[in-house]
């Protein structure tokens, strides 16, 4: 297990009005946002994490399940202007408080608030789990008007539902919120990407969609040039729309500088279709399901990498895992079946996409799988009257059936239309597999052209914790590093300043004029322990001296250690085991006269 590694566990409401519930789960989310920015800490995603509201569960199994070290729990209680939060950080291996606060703010200290807290849990987390870097800052004001913030969390909590209603009504309360402040850059931002989901449920055209999006993304990058969301939207954009290529990634690059967690949907489409690179696709989407691993789509997605990129034998269990969560997935049903028949397991390739077509009522694309498989199965019979007869919204689907047949004339009519009505499929013609039938007809070609794709490099390869281990050993030179370690001796020698409970590794680098971040990899990386276990092994050693000088003998041991600056009873007998291998009380035995 990933020791970096955090759950921000859905915030339970405790105000009188239970509709506040968009309150507290867009309290919690903002905190999953300001934590996921710093590198190295694992953050797992809002869609598992609240797959535990509204159940009690031991930490200890949500932390095996999800994978992490550790969970945030808390609680908001909204009323009027004021808001009352706590919070506390738990260990999942042995469910110990690691720290808890209470709060008491108004809305106007909102963003204040939930910067103060992320950058507390982080600095919990990096003082018991090893080195982070980490910003002065991981929230940043979004408006000055409460009223406005608390439509953005309203729309935001419809937005994330992303049925057609909420869709609906997320466009609403977004549009009210920039009414209240036109400054509102990130609810400008998500105004572009709801409009990409109005075309997506054939609200508007994806022409007026797509125009819609960038209107309103450059409207946000106007007042704020780094607006995440907002290049994440110009990303798809470019990519989808205007089929500029350079654009499209650059756009991309730029949300990820900007704090983006890689972006499945745009990375498959990109990295497999534009770049083929492969490898980094399904290692992304990897890195996607273990931030995830709860959520069906993540594991969808890792079996549709592997299926793009023609790699069956892989796909299949992506997929099953996504059909072990949520049996009636149909989507991940139509793809298990595609893949199937790619694996020649005709039968059972039928009998999955007849349960798909159960669950859809034949809606969709599953008829075209099957139809697909059909061919693969060389049970050619009635699928060219079936297809001929048979309506597509995106013309690029029939056009794969048809190359798959090896019919040209069919495919490139079809292609033609993709090209004129802007089909987002298109993006695929430069290196996917389906297309190689007809890959070398001069009709292909044109349309090929036409398409102007060119070669890209890859934005930046997915470095290992290690490689950013080494990465940040530059970080100080070695005169550097012999004069703060002489300067943090020094001050570790007042006992005084090692007895003090409220020491945190910020208060410590504050009294030796040094940026936390530099401490933090000083002790890891050069003393070869984190924060905590530092600062209890000077503790330990003058629990260690009180407890062997006679004229304490009167005093517990508990009581001298309170007196060495440990904090609770279970913190120090954990880490006196863990360092002596021995109990206190048969320590003292054995050193007392």
């Amino acid at each position: 297990m990933n020791q970096r590694s955090i759950a921000v566990l859905p915030f339970d409401n405790l105000s009188s009005d239970p509709e506040n519930e968009y309150f507290s789960d867009g309290m919690a989310e903002e905190i999953i946002n300001a934590l996921s920015k710093i590198q190295s800490l694992k953050v797992i995603a809002r869609t598992s994490s609240f797959a535990f509201k509204g159940q009690k569960i031991d930490v200890r199994i949500i932390g095996n399940k999800l994978g992490v070290s550790s969970v945030i729990e808390g609680s908001i209680r909204k009323a009027g202007s004021r808001v009352r939060i706590a919070v506390q950080l738990i260990r999942t291996d042995n469910g110990f408080h690691i720290w808890s606060e209470t709060f008491d703010r108004t809305l106007e200290d909102i963003f204040d608030l939930q910067d103060e807290i992320s950058l507390l849990v982080a600095d919990r987390i990096r003082e018991n789990f090893g080195h982070l870097e980490i910003e002065d800052s991981l929230v940043s004001s979004k408006t000055t008007n409460p009223e406005a913030y608390d439509l953005f969390l309203k729309g935001s909590h419809h937005f994330k539902r992303k049925d057609l209603a909420d869709v609906k009504e997320a466009l609403v309360l977004f549009t009210k919120a920039t009414e209240l402040d036109p400054d509102f850059h990130e609810a400008f931002a998500y105004i572009g990407e709801t409009y990409l989901h109005h075309a997506g449920f054939n609200l508007i055209s994806a022409k007026e969609g797509f125009q819609k999006s960038r209107e309103y993304a450059q409207k946000a990058l106007a007042i704020n040039p780094k607006d995440m969301r907002a290049h994440k939207v110009m990303a798809y954009v470019h990519l989808f729309h205007d089929w500029d290529w350079g654009a499209a990634i650059d756009s991309y690059n730029q949300a990820v500088a900007a704090g983006l967690n890689n972006e499945i949907d745009f990375i498959t489409n990109y990295y497999i279709f534009i770049q083929k690179d492969y490898d980094l696709a399904i290692a992304i989407a990897k890195e996607n399901q273990s931030r995830d691993p709860l959520h069906i789509i993540s594991y969808w997605w890792l079996g549709l990498c592997y299926y793009l990129s023609g790699r069956f034998e892989e796909a299949l269990p992506a997929f099953e895992e996504s059909l072990r969560i949520d049996p009636n997935f149909s989507e991940a049903l139509r793809w298990k079946g595609l893949v199937l028949g790619y694996l020649g397991r005709f039968e059972e390739a039928f009998q999955t996409l007849d349960k798909a077509v159960d669950l859809t009522n034949g809606e969709g694309l599953v008829k075209l799988d099957l139809m697909t498989v059909k061919v693969l199965s060389g049970e050619t019979e009635g699928v060219l009257e079936e297809l001929e007869n048979s309506h597509y919204i995106d013309p690029c689907d029939p056009a794969a059936l048809y190359s798959l047949m090896n019919r040209p004339d069919e495919a490139i009519h079809f292609l033609k239309k993709g090209l004129e009505e802007k089909s987002s499929m298109m993006v695929s013609l430069k290196y996917w597999w389906v297309w190689d039938n007809i890959r070398e007809d001069e009709r292909f070609q044109e349309i090929y052209d036409q398409m102007n794709f060119q070669d890209h490099k890859a934005h930046r390869q997915h470095p290992s914790n290690q490689q950013l281990i080494i990465a940040q050993n530059s970080q100080m030179s070695e005169e550097e590093c012999e004069h703060f370690l002489q300067s943090l001796r020094e001050k570790m020698a007042l006992e005084e300043v090692v007895t003090d409970t409220n020491l945190t590794l910020r208060s410590l680098a504050e009294q030796i004029e040094l940026h936390p971040n530099k401490l933090s990899w000083l002790i890891n990386m050069k003393l070869g322990q984190n924060f905590n276990d530092y600062i209890n092994s000077h503790r330990l050693a003058i629990f260690k001296q009180k407890v062997t000088n006679k004229a304490n003998a009167h005093i517990t041991l508990l009581g001298l250690a309170y007196e060495s600056g440990f904090t609770s009873k279970s913190v120090f007998n954990d880490f006196f085991k863990k360092s002596t291998g021995l109990t206190p009380k048969a320590w003292v035995k054995a050193h007392r006269n």
